[in-house]
């Protein structure tokens, strides 16, 4: 295999820790690459050794068996300066540094290109600025550090990581304390990091549906001593992401990439057309634990008419109600026997 163009190697990997003395596998024989320019999204349930890889690979957890190779380098023969230029990472752990700016704080991650005294030129300020605008924390740059948001935090510590400008960045749930909307904007902002700038970046996640939309790769872990890679697509298709995390109560849709809640649904009416009003009234329907089969030969049949922005309930050829909205056709259908 030619490892030439990648920033991480890891090698015949075992991770896991020492408990009492005695020594805890949880993953065993990895052998993954990562590319300078990848969004890389590291799934899979809890306890199966996510948070484990990420501190073994930044050397915060010693590895149990194998190698790990940055730019064709074992990561031991770094020094610690060399491998802060290289290498960055944020984890889950709460930080607490009071007295400390939002500003201040990003400026940490210059600390390996400073002199001596910390002092910061003209291009550590660049990198501070940047970085802090990536992640959309400018009115808060002047802001004590412990007194922001869990959110908010995690947002400046991603951006500290960023201002360390490093070729290979790790994140363990960067997203886990963000609103849905900042979700989906930082990890826009971090793929375009990574495709702009030719950095990798790994991170971890419980976002299933974000990570299939945003990641150049997957690492996916099923179970301990199990992981799958590849691209988003071809682990839908393989059917690796719905064995990995469909069970009794969900169900993988290999159409939308969304989870479903299994319902067993009754048989009332058909519903008829392909709008988006009529998608949404389908969705509420198998909500409320109704079939939304347009083929089912019932009685009742339920439609939208997009001219008048209706929503119609008919029993065969006779009108039964038309309606302003989904709440008030639903309430009409519940009431069906």
């Amino acid at each position: 295999m030619d490892y030439t163009d990648n920033i991480l190697d890891i090698r015949d990997l075992t991770i896991g820790y020492l408990n009492d003395d005695k020594v805890v596998t949880i993953q065993s024989d990895l052998n993954l690459q990562l590319k300078k320019g990848e969004l890389c999204c590291l799934i899979g349930p809890n306890g199966v050794g996510k948070s484990t890889l990420l501190r073994s690979i930044s050397t915060q957890l010693s590895k149990l068996k194998g190698e790990i190779l940055l730019n064709g380098i074992s990561i031991n023969d770094y020094d610690n300066q060399t491998l802060a230029k290289t290498l960055s990472v944020v984890l889950t752990e709460s930080v607490q540094v009071p007295n400390l700016k939002v500003n201040e704080l990003v400026a940490m991650g210059r600390f390996p290109y400073t002199n001596f005294w910390g002092k910061l030129n003209n291009e550590d300020q660049e990198k501070i600025d940047e970085s802090i605008h990536l992640v959309g924390l400018q009115t808060l740059a002047e802001r004590n550090f412990i007194e922001l948001s869990d959110g908010e935090k995690q947002k400046a510590l991603i951006a500290k990581a960023l201002a360390q400008d490093t070729a290979l960045i790790l994140l363990d749930e960067p997203t886990a304390f963000l609103d849905f909307p900042s979700k989906m904007a930082i990890l826009a902002e971090l793929r375009k990091i990574a495709h702009s700038r030719n950095v990798a970046i790994i991170l971890s996640t419980h976002d299933l549906e974000l990570a299939l939309k945003m990641a150049d790769k997957i690492w996916l872990f099923p179970n301990k001593n199990e992981f799958k890679t590849g691209i988003p697509e071809d682990l839908v298709l393989s059917g690796a992401i719905s064995n990995a995390f469909s069970n009794e109560l969900l169900s993988f849709d290999l159409k939308t990439a969304h989870f479903t809640q299994r319902i067993k649904t009754r048989d009332i009416l058909n519903v008829e057309g392909n709008s988006i009003e009529v998608e949404w009234l389908k969705r509420a329907l198998i909500r409320k634990g109704i079939s939304a089969n347009p083929n089912n030969n019932m009685m009742f049949k339920a439609l939208y008419d997009g001219s008048n922005n209706k929503y119609i309930l008919q029993n065969e050829n006779d009108i039964i109600g038309i309606f302003d909205n989904i709440n008030e056709i639903l309430k009409k259908i519940e009431n069906i026997n």
